[in-house]
């Protein structure tokens, strides 16, 4: 018998690698693929960075053509490294394109698939897998993409490549399961779009029944459990009906849970040093160990001597001082901690907390957190942002200081150079990384600490777990801390980039300095730097304009102002600054900041409804991300909207995670009290940091109140609370007040304010109009929601009441007023009932007594047409309603499922890849119907389709998002009514009953003008009974129907064709006449599509380039009834949006006709500028700057510039618009008064004869029409003579100067009438230029030079284009003695309008000219223009 005590087994340890598959094993080695060449690789590379959904079919094309298959390797390597890993949500992007390759792409996804299998590995062997969150985040991204393209596609990973299993136990016994558990929960996401691996997939069971084991395990991270929730939310499985197998994890071996980032343990566990081993001083080197290879140098503090604090040689703070080592000196006196976080200690110790968690442990621990984020970054940022830099550098001052013999000048410009992109750029990059590393390591020490701290000296088994209270102040102090010492952080890593930068600069400029040295010191001679253009194939700076190349000499001073920009202000740490902001902790709030609700606790209970740690932290990274938004944006972060941001930005996703939360708690059942109380507590504290905010950053307070449109969906009494707070609000200031109103617009944009109680609130606050501050507010409020649709003005009566009851007599009256009108025009009241409804028909009654017609026109007196044709054209849709009813009576019964039944059976055709055979066959078969042939059928037939097919399309709609507008709700299927307008366009092309080619072209045409007909009258019919059913405004009906079929028509029949070609006339003269049936004043609500049609390049083009200008007169016609529409609204002081928007896009629309159709829009000028209003003077403009293509106008600013001597003043304009048509009345007298000046009496008798009928208001188109009239008589009467010499005594200037006596609202209007003819060079433009001087120098008042100067200075101060003539006038006036302009006190009259006039003057004169331009003759002899 041995007496030697028997061997122990050796012991077994966990290894990670062995037996997960090639993949990790390295066995997947990296393969040297063979790049494209340049030029290709380019291509490709901008290619990928421009593929979208919408294009992909296109660039997969473009991909086949350009890229030959043996460069897949390097095209699947570069997707993978630059794509795939970073950008997730392109991943579907990808696949899409990929899946338009076909065949041809098989290759590549072959080549992809390695390549993602080769990375995998090489992340998972990564020493810093568990540390760095940014290699979990790409290979949590590599999985979700390894999960698309296999499982998806039901495609399975074979064990032997990578076993995901294997993968899960491994990373159980070696604490790699916070990168593993993302890793394969993503990859079996993939599996919820596949056919195979689906539940009961023996392969899937098998690793959800490991993921539920894990799941089980105690003290296992929350980030870990999170995951496997979220999966199996994805792949539609509840977690506790997944199979439990716990033996599989139990044959494995236990890990160690001591510094394990998988586990929550306590720090008493940790190896404590013995009594001999002295806790280590304060470090004196600066090089982190991570950069040393890389040469990255930490930088050292600024204050000298100044060291760590060293704690006692006892075991047990000598534990707590191995944890203060911080590689970079001096750190703990430049780091920052929240005073106010004291309040949390104080409030923890008072709610019999432990007192271990204190203002010194953070102290402690803080400089740690912060040393050690630094050192987990700074290299892989460091390295890349100095070598982007100093690439970018080297090549850009290599070519500017190409022949520059100053090698100083060169070192100094690169080194301020390479400093500034290196710093900005590792800025920008470590910023957010730099965040959450900071926020990992400070939440690992304090708990570590506090669980240390709660079971020293105890010899009982630690408890890991602290409290819910305990872990909620601790997330505060994180998020603090975290943002607090983020700047310095970032000024340490910037610095060290910085400097790096500069060294490696030198070093890789090195040899060209030294050349230039050595040349100047040698030579003395210039210094040429000849190797940048010796490579042939280079492009630069060959392709550089010539002032970018460099020149000899080197450059110029103020070229080295450029670099000399580049000089930065040094950062500094902003210490102590922001910290309530970024927190949300406040004194007074005390916990109930962002980030915490008033009862933490419910957030730490399993089985809790609501989540308020999720919720807490996707608040602060909301704030984060907006931060790093907004910062991006720069100056125009006050522009930045949540409506701007795409879906998903990084913003909108967190605001989407925050709806899951709140979601998945509706779903869980009824809140507890306590889980009510959490939220609102949480909700104040949302509130709260709302007045904290400014409004300059209006994305802040957007996201917020999203976040707490999300809670009310699952606490309904957060509405309730919520108009109580705001009452709350703090409004002692004007800044306040103008926040306080932003936010409560917000709220009701979010329907988060009852709107009774805001009426309540608004009305106290007034007090019947004693507080002015307050009368104020409410104006301003109400004018803004009103505008923006936020509220209908009759849900307010009490505040209507209160404004209209105090608007006469106040002093305050003309606001009042103009919000009253406002209100008024926005339309009658509807949708009130009972008791409302009665104080709204008051308060409307109020309204209407102020508003009367004495104050301001009504909508028809602002309208150039009568109130009968106003009447009429506004009742075209109740007699169109009035008809379809009455037809549709005598529809035989059954005839809707007939027809339903035949377009039934075209759509299923349609939608088939079909021979044309047989769609003519069904075209045959309806023909043979009467279809087409006899009126009754036909009517009925085309009729019966369009409410079908619309009440399909309007049935199917789908709603589009939550935060949406009621009109923005529904998305549209347009399948249907694209299959019944394919079938309508082969009708016509088709129709064909015999004859010859003119009998079948008219054919075709009446069959056309039957289908729109019928078309435009059933939607006429449509909207009426849309008005009728919501009482007069048709807020519900939708256009976009209407205008997908009509479209489809345009496009369809306009394309060029053989078959339709012959009458393009006739079916583009057919489509104007329903266009013109269905104008803005009949259907105001298919005003926006109307315009989209009239204005297509299928239409309006086509219209205006047929032969003989026979399309014009109809163009003509589409327009007018456009301006008619827009009139009475454009001269309103204040537009609503949606007139405000179609307002552009007329302008956009005149902008088009100006560029391609300058001829249509002069010679129908009259008729236009007659429906403009008289305050759109840009819009007059556009019209009147037209002139003929092939025309060159002169320079209006040449010196001495001879208009009578150009050869195109003797040319007359050609004028296609009526001029007679207005004049009617007195056509006979005017023309016998121009020839023979009789009768006597006309002149005295005119004025009144120009007044509208039975009013004294002026017709301002029968006025443009008189005027242009008489100037056209006269330059027929005298074209022969002198016109410097006769023009003061002609019986056309007598007319004229007889308008001079009009009041000054005709006076007014006459002049702009005169101004409406200075157009391009002509014998118009030359006529009543002259006018328009003579009446300013003959004027005996000196208010007609006034308004002379008025009416030309209104058309000059607007943007461009300005009418040629009109500058031509207005620098003859202001620049010839004879007029002595500038002697007049109107000039003078108030420093206002004598910088207008100065800056006006300056912009039309020549610098330094002296000469002015004559209309008549020489200048230099001082002969007058006009005598």
């Amino acid at each position: 018998v041995s007496l030697n005590p028997p061997i122990p087994p050796p012991k077994k340890t966990a290894v990670f690698g062995p037996m997960l598959g090639r993949a990790v094993n390295g066995k997947c080695d990296e393969i040297q693929h063979e790049s494209p060449p340049d030029a290709i690789l380019d291509r490709v590379q901008f290619l990928i960075n421009n593929v979208t959904m919408s294009n992909v079919e296109q660039k997969a094309q473009e991909l086949r053509e350009m890229l030959d298959s043996q460069y897949f390797g390097w095209l699947g390597h570069y997707l993978v490294v630059k794509r795939i890993s970073t950008q997730p949500n392109f991943h579907s992007v990808y696949l899409a394109f990929l899946e338009q390759l076909g065949d041809y792409g098989k290759g590549l996804i072959e080549a992809i698939l390695s390549s993602v299998y080769f990375n995998v590995g090489k992340l998972l062997r990564s020493p810093k897998i568990t540390t760095s969150t940014s290699e979990r985040s790409l290979l949590k991204n590599l999985g979700s993409w390894l999960g698309q393209i296999t499982l998806a596609r039901n495609r399975p990973i074979l064990q032997i490549t990578l076993d995901c299993k294997e993968l899960l136990f491994q990373g159980y016994e070696t604490g790699m399961l916070i990168a593993v558990t993302p890793f394969v929960a993503k990859i079996l996401e993939g599996a919820k779009n596949s056919i195979v691996f689906r539940p009961p997939n023996p392969w899937l069971m098998g690793l959800l029944s490991v993921f539920r084991a894990l799941y089980g395990v105690d003290d296992l991270k929350m980030n870990i459990k999170f995951e496997v929730e979220v999966l199996c939310k994805n792949l539609g499985v509840k977690l506790e009906d997944i199979p439990l197998r716990t033996e599989d994890l139990a044959k494995r071996l236990p890990p160690f849970k001591i510094r394990n980032p998988d586990f929550n343990t306590k720090s008493s566990q940790q190896p404590v040093p013995g009594p001999g081993q002295n806790a280590p001083g304060p470090p004196t080197m600066v090089e982190s160990q991570e950069g040393k290879d890389a040469g990255i140098t930490l930088p050292r503090m600024a204050i000298p001597g100044a060291a760590l604090p060293v704690g006692s040689p006892s075991s047990s703070v000598a534990s707590v001082q191995d944890q203060q080592q911080t590689v970079i000196p001096n750190l703990a006196s430049y780091v920052t901690i929240n005073p106010s976080l004291n309040l949390l200690f104080q409030q923890l110790a008072a709610a019999g907390g432990s007192g271990n968690i204190n203002n010194a442990m953070l102290k402690r621990n803080v400089p740690v957190a912060v040393d050690r984020a630094i050192r987990e970054i700074i290299q892989p940022v460091v390295e890349r942002s100095v070598t982007i830099a100093c690439g970018t550098t080297k090549e850009i001052v290599t070519k500017d200081f190409a022949m520059e013999s100053d090698e100083n000048k060169m070192r100094k410009s690169a080194q301020l150079m390479v400093a500034n992109l290196a710093g900005s750029l590792a800025l920008v990059t470590c910023r957010e990384p730099l965040r959450t590393s900071v926020s990992s390591h400070l939440r690992q020490l304090l708990v570590s600490n506090a669980c240390g701290a709660n079971n020293s000296g105890s010899n009982e088994t630690p408890n890991p777990q602290l409290s819910d209270q305990e872990r909620s102040v601790i997330d505060q102090c994180v998020s603090s801390c975290a943002q607090d010492n983020l700047e310095l952080g970032c000024m340490l890593i910037e610095k060290a980039a910085t400097e790096k930068a500069v060294r490696d600069m030198d070093e890789a400029l090195a040899e060209a300095l030294s050349t230039r040295k050595k040349h100047r010191e040698q030579t003395g001679t210039p210094f040429y730097d000849m190797s940048i253009f010796g490579n042939g194939n280079q492009r630069y700076p060959s392709a550089l304009p010539e002032p970018l190349r460099p020149k000899p000499g080197g450059l110029r001073s103020e070229q080295l102002l450029v670099y000399e920009a580049f000089q930065r202000i040094p950062r500094h740490p902003n210490v102590g600054a922001s910290q309530q902001l970024s927190s949300g902790i406040t004194p007074e709030s005390g916990a109930g900041g962002i980030g915490s609700g008033s009862n933490t606790g419910v957030s730490g209970k399993s089985g809790a409804k609501i989540n308020i740690e999720a919720l807490s932290s996707i608040a602060m990274k909301l704030n984060n991300a907006v931060t790093a938004l907004l910062g991006a944006a720069g100056p125009r972060a006050s522009e930045v909207t949540l409506r701007m941001l795409p879906p998903d930005h990084e913003v909108k996703q967190l605001l989407l995670a925050s709806e899951q939360v709140t979601s998945s708690a509706v779903s869980n059942g009824v809140l507890s009290s306590s889980e009510t109380d959490s939220i609102l507590g949480f909700a104040q504290g949302i509130f709260k940091r709302l007045y904290e905010l400014r409004l300059s950053e209006p994305l802040r307070l957007e996201a917020f109140v999203a976040l707490l449109e999300s809670l009310n969906k699952c606490c309904r009494q957060l509405g309730q609370d919520l108009g109580t707070w705001a009452t709350y609000a703090p409004t002692e200031t004007d800044s306040q007040r103008k926040l306080h109103c932003t936010v409560l617009l917000l709220l009701l944009r979010s329907d988060l304010l009852q709107v009774h109680e805001l009426d309540d609130y608004l009305c106290k606050s007034i007090d019947n109009g004693t507080n002015r501050v307050w009368l104020e507010f409410t104006l301003s409020f109400m004018r803004t929601a009103i505008l923006d649709k936020n509220v209908n003005p009759q849900k307010m009566p009490k505040v209507l009441n209160t404004l209209t009851k105090i608007g006469k007599g106040h002093s305050m009256a003309n606001q009042i007023f103009q919000l009253l009108h406002l209100i008024q025009d926005m339309g009658e009241p509807t949708g009130s009932t009972n008791q409302n409804q009665e104080d709204v028909v008051t308060n409307m009654g109020g309204l209407n007594a102020l508003v009367s017609k004495q104050d301001r026109p009504t909508h028809q007196q602002s309208s150039s047409i009568s109130v009968a044709s106003l009447t009429n054209l506004a009742e075209a849709t109740k007699r169109a309603s009035e008809a379809i009813g009455a037809i549709s009576r005598d529809d035989p019964q059954g005839f809707k499922r007939q027809v339903t039944l035949l377009l039934d059976g075209w759509m299923r055709m349609s939608n088939e890849i079909v021979p044309v055979e047989k769609t003519l066959k069904y075209v045959q078969l309806l023909q043979q119907n009467e279809i087409g042939k006899n009126e009754e059928q036909t009517e009925r037939f085309f009729r019966m389709c369009t409410e079908i097919v619309v009440a399909a399309v309007l049935k199917n709609a789908t709603p589009s998002g939550t935060n949406s507008k009621p009109a923005e709700r529904k998305v549209l299927n347009y399948t249907v009514i694209d299959s019944y307008g394919k079938l309508l366009s082969l009708l016509v092309k088709h129709m064909n009953s015999g004859g010859s080619n003119e009998v079948v072209a008219t054919e075709r045409v009446s069959l056309l003008n039957k289908i729109l007909g019928i078309t435009v009258r059933t939607m006429m019919a449509h909207y009426e009974h849309s008005k009728m059913e919501s009482k007069g405004m048709p807020l519900n009906w939708d256009q976009r129907p209407w205008f997908r079929l009509l479209l489809v028509l345009v496009l369809d029949l306009n394309a060029p064709s053989a078959l339709l070609d012959p009458i393009s006339y006739g079916i583009l003269s057919v489509f104007g006449s329903a266009l013109h049936v269905v104008q803005p004043l009949v259907i105001p609500g298919f005003a926006f599509a109307w315009l989209e049609l009239i204005s297509h390049r299928m239409f309006l083009s086509n219209l205006l380039l047929l032969k003989g200008q026979k399309g014009w007169a109809l163009a003509h016609q589409l327009l007018i009834d456009l301006f008619l529409f827009l009139e009475p609204h454009l001269r309103k002081t204040e537009l609503t949006d949606a007139m405000r928007h179609l307002y552009k896009g007329t302008l956009r629309v005149l902008l088009v006709l100006l560029h391609d159709f300058p001829s249509f829009l002069a010679g129908y000028h009259l008729s236009f500028c007659n429906v403009i209003p008289e305050n759109c003077v840009q819009l007059r403009n556009l019209v009147l700057s037209a002139f003929p293509r092939g025309m060159v106008l002169p320079d209006p600013f040449t010196p001495n510039l001879k208009i009578d001597l150009l050869p195109e003043i003797s040319k007359s304009p050609a004028i296609l618009s009526n001029v007679a048509g207005p004049l009617n009345a007195i056509r006979n007298d005017l023309d016998n008064y121009l020839k023979n000046r009789q009768p006597e009496g006309f002149i005295d008798g005119l004025l009144p004869r120009l007044f509208k009928d039975d009013t004294k208001e002026i017709d301002a188109p029968r006025v443009n029409a008189l005027v242009l009239y008489v100037g056209m008589q006269a330059i027929v009467n005298q074209q022969n003579s002198q016109i410097s010499h006769s023009l003061a005594h002609t019986a056309e200037m007598e007319i004229l100067k007889k308008l001079m006596e009009l009041n000054d609202g005709g006076r007014y209007i006459t002049l702009n009438a005169v101004a409406n003819q200075l157009r391009y060079p002509s014998s118009h433009t030359h006529y009543y230029s002259c006018v328009m001087l003579f009446l300013f120098s003959e004027a005996k008042d000196e208010g007609v030079r006034e308004q002379v100067t008025r009416v030309l200075l209104e058309r000059l101060i607007v943007h461009r284009p300005h009418p040629w003539g009109l500058l031509i006038t207005f620098i003859e006036l202001i620049k010839n003695q004879r007029y002595q302009f500038w002697s007049h006190p109107f000039t003078r009259c108030a420093t206002e309008i004598e910088k207008v006039f100065e800056s006006v003057a300056r912009s039309c004169m020549a610098p330094g000219s002296q000469r002015s331009t004559s209309l008549g003759g020489d200048v230099s002899q001082q002969q007058p223009a006009i005598s």
